[in-house]
């Protein structure tokens, strides 16, 4: 009888009205959007402080160690090759050794030539069509450009040291850049950037960030101002070998 009695009591109470039970349907999820974030995550009142980046790894070559002697006589990214091929003249025509040290020639794909002098990456080229899609390959390679054309006194660009980075995100070019670097001095973030194509339209440029691991293969992360280093605000932070720069996209380009 005690259950009866209770379905009896509970049919006699009034009914909640529509806004009560509005108001006690937002005090539960309320209670649950702050209990929930706290049981997953630990609860803190103060924002996590990022540690601070150990210092950029430096190539050899800007440690202060006598850079290698440039072989003028070997091709570099950059050059333009002339190829002949007696036994198909639809290969024959200029290639440019791309920035992986390469060239592409139809239907055999990547030939790497930086390195190789005119005889060698003549044998290349042969070895790789014949295995292709020649039984026999004539082959002649001669160089009609060498990229870029310095100036006296001045290093040419595909013999600078290059530092190897990262760069993800609100991006036109992202992936994995060689970047030039001309003397002792890290080069910056922002001028990474410049160099590799700048940021997208609707990147965040006040929160971009830069990927470091430490000597303990610890991963470190560091938040800048691409809008302050741009106006002369902050400085622009250096970057070294095997740096991750990730730039932020903007919630719906807001």
């Amino acid at each position: 009888m005690t259950w009866i009695g209770a379905i009896l009591f509970n049919q006699n109470k009034p009914l909640p009205s529509k806004s009560q039970n509005m108001g006690q349907h937002f005090f539960k999820s309320g209670i649950l959007a702050t209990v929930i974030p706290c049981m997953i995550g630990g609860c803190s009142n103060s924002p996590q402080e990022q540690d601070p980046l150990p210092p950029p790894a430096l190539i050899a070559q800007m440690q202060g160690e006598a850079p290698k002697p440039v072989n003028i006589m070997v091709f570099a990214p950059g050059d333009t090759l002339e190829l002949f091929v007696k036994e198909d003249v639809t290969l024959n025509g200029s290639y440019q050794v791309r920035e992986g040290g390469y060239i592409v020639i139809p239907r055999a794909g990547r030939i790497q030539v930086a390195g190789l002098d005119r005889n060698m990456a003549e044998a290349r080229v042969k070895e790789i069509l014949e295995k292709t899609q020649l039984a026999v390959a004539t082959v002649l390679v001669e160089r009609t450009s060498k990229f870029p054309v310095s100036a006296p006194g001045t290093t040419p660009i595909a013999a600078m040291p290059k530092v190897m980075v990262f760069i993800t995100g609100a991006v036109p070019r992202s992936g994995v850049h060689h970047i030039p670097v001309n003397g002792t001095r890290p080069i910056g973030a922002y001028e990474a950037l410049l160099i590799t194509g700048g940021t997208g339209k609707f990147a965040r440029e006040d929160r971009v960030e830069i990927y470091r691991t430490d000597a303990q293969g610890k991963r470190q992360r560091a938040v800048f101002d691409l809008k302050a280093v741009r106006q002369g605000a902050a400085e622009d932070p250096p970057i070294g070998e095997g740096d991750i720069i990730h730039v932020p996209e903007k919630v719906f380009g807001f």
